[in-house]
């Protein structure tokens, strides 16, 4: 028993010494068709935006941004996470060893409320994962706009010169019918957003990037089994592959800066 703790308890020491964050994937998509002209764009940034042609409104999509605190967050739910599972486990032996049936009954009930709790902490750790997203519509014209969600039949105004916040799922689809009250300006809109964040390993951070490794499938994860690293732009989350070489040498001239 005691031998099986010392080892949980040193598996779990050892998952958290490398240096870990989160990094977002972002994906935003804006689409206007008014009359036969279509209009689109997209991109893999937090921030997307696109004007009507004719200057009647424009859209926005506003994904949550990662900062520090909200890793640190993530890192704290994910935390108490593992620890309530290892609560849950180290009562449920502690119940098979049991001397009467009081005793493992007591026991027990500790492990199914250890177990639900872990549960618990587990779901929050997932929601803690899940970004939020905002679309926006400005009304840049000067009468009332009428928004239909052609999807959930829901209806919105826009006074003239006023901005409409929408809370979307994360990901989401939504298919917009916008126009003046008279239908005198009529425009379909399509708003397409989705994100994750994804746990990375991290040996080097600077201004610019992130530098993770990536070890060879069927070896340790050690320095001489690191295959090559993974280069991750701060600005906009595209990732490209270096040599361990070329890392080493980055490394050492991130060093000499400092010093």
């Amino acid at each position: 028993m005691r031998k099986l703790f010392l080892l949980i308890v040193l598996s779990i020491m050892t998952t958290i010494q490398a240096k870990t964050t989160y990094i977002p994937t972002y994906r935003s998509y804006l689409h206007i068709v008014t009359g036969g002209d279509t209009l689109a764009v997209m991109n893999n940034l937090d921030t997307l935006e696109l004007a009507d042609p004719e200057g009647i409104f424009m859209m926005r999509i506003d994904h949550e941004d990662v900062t520090k605190e909200k890793v640190k967050a993530i890192k704290r739910k994910k935390r108490l996470t593992g620890w309530m599972t290892f609560a849950a486990v180290m009562s449920g032996i502690s119940t098979a060893f049991s001397d009467n049936s009081l005793q493992y009954m007591l026991r027990s009930t500790n492990t199914q409320f250890a177990a639900t709790l872990a549960g618990i902490y587990a779901d929050n750790a997932k929601a803690e994962q899940t970004l939020e997203i905002t679309a926006w519509i400005n009304n840049t014209s000067d009468y009332e706009l009428m928004v239909c969600d052609m999807e959930r039949g829901l209806t919105w105004w826009i006074l003239p010169r006023q901005t409409m916040e929408l809370r979307l799922n994360n990901p989401e689809a939504s298919i917009l019918r916008i126009s003046d009250a008279k239908n005198d300006h009529v425009r379909y809109a399509t708003i397409v957003a989705g994100s994750k964040v994804t746990k990375w390993e991290i040996d080097l951070e600077t201004e610019d990037y992130w530098y993770s490794p990536v070890y060879h499938p069927d070896k340790p994860h050690k320095p001489e089994t690191i295959v090559y690293y993974i280069r991750i732009s701060k600005r906009d989350y595209l990732d490209e592959k270096i040599t361990v070489l070329d890392f080493k040498n980055i490394k050492e001239s991130t060093k000499n800066k400092k010093q």
